[in-house]
Order: structure tokens, then sequence, then C-alpha cells
């Protein structure tokens, strides 16, 4: 988690041990499932993704995955059935993908970020009234990694932005063809705008979450934007090299996200009448 989840894993360091452990054991997971379509892929990485599905739904499964994915999702259905929505939409993108329109964009993203919200609430025990937040949240991390990684997918055959945006194939973006890449810049900006919305969805509810998972997921959600804003800064240009969010800065989102949750909790309960924690 360390090497790859470089928003997300600072942010972790504000959890429990335990609890750290256990987001870790599922980054572990998610992350095995992505690692299979993206280094394996093809007709061999989505019949084994299927295999992993097909032994989710055992009593006794024998994939490794499928077992991890079983013990810690123990009293747990519904991020069980999240685990498993994730690898279905995963397998089903292990070649070449053009997303057709916002609709198919939307299903994806439910399908391989917004179900990681449902996963945490599950295994927090978060009341399930606030699931859809949780699942804005995912979707808009995920709207932002797919603003980021434009010109590094269309090199894999890969288009994202979707059709309705942005009418070009993934060769031409890849290529810097003008009319692609101010599709592409254009696509970049309503999608962005788009994630902006679902993050303030997610941040409405942080109050429902247990209160160091609250400053973690405050945090990894303030860094993650912050990718966002530096491709607006940079003007877009997808061909620009990967947009990446430096420590300094990441330290400064994360502490103005933690200072804001503090402010929040503090007005909460000066307007219940609570004592101060």
């Amino acid at each position: 988690m360390t090497h790859h989840a470089r928003s997300f894993a600072p942010a972790a360091r504000l959890l429990h041990r335990r609890d750290r452990l256990r987001v870790a054991r599922l980054y572990a997971l998610c992350r095995t499932v992505d690692d299979i379509a993206d280094e394996i892929g093809g007709l061999v990485g989505q019949a084994q993704l299927q295999g992993l599905l097909d032994d989710l739904n055992k009593p006794d499964p024998q994939d490794p995955i499928a077992v991890e994915a079983q013990d810690l999702f123990k009293g747990h259905p519904l991020g069980l059935a999240a685990f498993r929505e994730l690898v279905c939409t995963v397998a089903a993108d292990t070649d070449t993908t053009c997303i057709a329109d916002s609709a198919a964009l939307d299903i994806y993203c439910m399908g391989v970020a917004g179900t990681v919200g449902i996963m945490i609430c599950a295994l927090f025990d978060v009341d399930e009234a606030y699931l859809k937040n949780a699942t804005d949240l995912g979707r808009a991390m995920q709207l932002t990694n797919i603003c980021r990684d434009v010109a590094e997918d269309a090199r894999r055959g890969r288009r994202y932005l979707p059709l309705t945006l942005c009418p070009h194939c993934p060769e031409d973006i890849a290529a810097g063809d003008p009319q692609a890449i101010a599709a592409a810049e254009a696509a970049m900006v309503c999608l962005l705008n788009e994630a902006d919305e679902l993050y303030r969805s997610g941040r409405s509810a942080f109050e429902a979450l247990p209160w160091r998972l609250r400053l973690a997921v405050a945090s990894a959600a303030a860094m993650y934007q912050g990718i966002g804003t530096q491709l607006r800064e940079r003007k877009f240009k997808p061909l620009a090299g990967r947009a990446f969010v430096t420590i300094k800065r990441k330290v400064y989102l994360a502490t103005c996200a933690v200072l804001a949750e503090l402010f929040r909790k503090r007005k909460t309960e000066d307007g219940s009448g609570h004592a101060h924690a």
C-alpha cells in the first residue's frame, strides 16, 4: 500500500493499527485484482478473474484471493457482494476499452471504485443510509484517476473518456492529434467538475464515520482532489506527463482536511451542547 497507494497510505496512518491492517488487506485484494487485469490482461486475465468470481460464490473456495476475501468480510455480506461486483467489472476491462457515454462511465466507476466505498463501510459498520455518499466519493476518486491517466491509458489502447465527450480513438490521443487532444482536454474539464460534486457528496457524510477513519478518509480525499487541481493548473495537457501532488502539498492538504474535520466536530458539539472531546 505504501508503494502504490501514495495518497491513501499516508492517510491510513491516522487509523489504529488494527484498522490500518484491515484497510491494508482490503487494498491488497483490490490491487491484486487490478494487477491481474493490467499485467496479465486479455483472455488469460479475464479467465483468471472469472475463475475468482466463480470461487467467491462457493462456500469452500480454493483461490487464495477468494479465501482472503471471505475471511476479511466474514459477517459482512454487503462487503463481499461489493468485492464480487468489483471483480466482475474488472474482468470486463482486461483488453482495449472505449467507454461509450456517461452512463457507461458511471457504471464502470461504480464497479471499480464505488464498491470500495461500500467495502469500507461494511468493514467499519457504517450505517447503510450513507452508502450513496461512500460510493460517490469512490467514483470521484476514479474520475480523478481517469483524468490523470488519459495519455497512459491511450498508449494501452484504452479511452475512459466517454465517446460522447471525446469522439476520438486512443491512438489519436496517444499520437497527439490536435483535435483529439482538444477533445480530451474538454472532456477532462467535464469529468473533474463532476468529480468535485461527488467529492462534496462524500464529504457531507464524513460525520457518519468513526472518528479516526473520518480523518483518514478526509485526508485521502483532499490529496486525491489535489490531483485534479494540478491538472487544472497545467491547463490539463494530457501528454505533459503524469500529474502528481508533491509531498509538501500533500502534507498541507491533509493538514487542512484534518483541521476542517476538527472544526466541524467542535461546531457540532457546540450546537448539541456536548462537551468537547
